[in-house]
C-alpha cells in the first residue's frame, strides 16, 4: 500500500526521507513566503515544525497567502496553520509562538532543539536578531528579502546577502548588518533581482512571487539537510 511520500522516496530514497522526520524546522513569519514554505516543507517528509508570527489573518491576505481562507479572518496565523497542516494526516508535531520576532528574543523562547530555521518576516530589526541567533548557535538559516511590488516569479533566485541587487530591503539589511559585524557571505538569502515595479509604502504583492520564494526556501531547507 502507497502512502504519501512514495514519489518523494522514488527521488530521494527511503534513508534520507526518514532522516528528515526527526529535524525541527522553525518558521518566522507565515505569510506568503513562509506559508508556502511551510505546507511544501511538510509535504515533503519534514514532521517537526515551531511556528512564530504575531499577526491574525486578514481579508488583504487572501489573494497571496495559501494556507488562510475567508473562514480565517482574524483568527491568529500561527493557529490557523497548524490546524490546516493537521487535516493533512502526516502525524506532524507542531508548536506555535504568537511573538513578534525582534521585539521578543528568541533565546527568551524556550525553544529547545532547532535543526533549521527560516525567516520570512519584514521587520528589518527581527531579521538582524534572527541572523545573530542562527550564527551563535550555528543553526543553518534562510532569510526572504523583499518580495513585494514585483510580478515576475523568474526573476526570485537564492543567493547570499552580499550578492543581492534591485531591493530596498536588501541594502537596508546590507548595511545594518556590517554595522553589527555580521558576515554577509554567511547570510543565505532568497531575493528578486527584479526591479520594483513601483514604490509604495505598503508593498503591493500577488502569489507568484512570494510562492516562488516559499518554493525555493523548501527546496534550499531539504537539500541542506539532506
Amino acid at each position: 500500500m502507497s502512502d504519501y511520500l512514495d514519489r518523494s522516496r522514488q527521488l530521494f530514497g527511503d534513508d534520507k526521507i526518514k532522516a528528515l522526520e526527526d529535524k525541527v524546522i522553525l518558521v518566522i513569519g507565515i505569510g506568503g513566503v513562509g506559508g508556502t514554505a511551510l505546507e511544501a516543507l511538510a509535504r515533503s517528509g519534514f514532521k517537526k515544525f515551531i511556528l512564530i508570527d504575531s499577526d491574525v489573518v486578514d481579508e488583504s491576505n487572501l489573494n497571496r497567502q495559501i494556507l488562510y481562507t475567508a473562514q480565517d479572518i482574524g483568527k491568529e496565523k500561527v493557529q490557523v496553520a497548524k490546524e490546516h497542516l493537521e487535516k493533512l494526516n502526516f502525524g506532524l508535531e507542531i508548536k506555535t509562538i504568537t511573538a513578534k520576532i525582534g521585539e521578543t528574543k528568541l533565546q527568551d523562547l524556550n525553544l529547545g532543539k532547532v535543526d533549521f530555521i527560516v525567516d520570512a518576516i519584514d521587520f528589518v530589526e527581527g531579521k538582524l536578531h534572527i541572523y545573530e541567533f542562527a550564527q551563535s548557535n550555528h543553526i543553518p538559516f534562510i532569510s526572504s528579502l523583499g518580495m513585494g511590488n514585483r510580478f515576475d516569479p523568474e526573476c526570485v533566485t537564492i543567493t547570499k546577502l552580499n550578492k543581492t541587487e534591485n531591493d530596498p530591503l536588501a541594502k537596508k539589511i546590507r548595511y545594518l548588518s556590517k554595522q553589527k559585524g555580521l558576515d554577509l557571505k554567511e547570510i543565505p538569502v532568497v531575493f528578486s533581482k527584479e526591479t520594483p515595479a513601483i514604490k509604495s509604502p505598503k508593498p503591493a504583492s500577488m502569489i507568484m512571487v512570494p510562492s516562488t520564494a516559499g518554493l525555493l526556501i523548501a527546496k534550499y531547507v531539504l537539500f541542506t539537510i539532506l
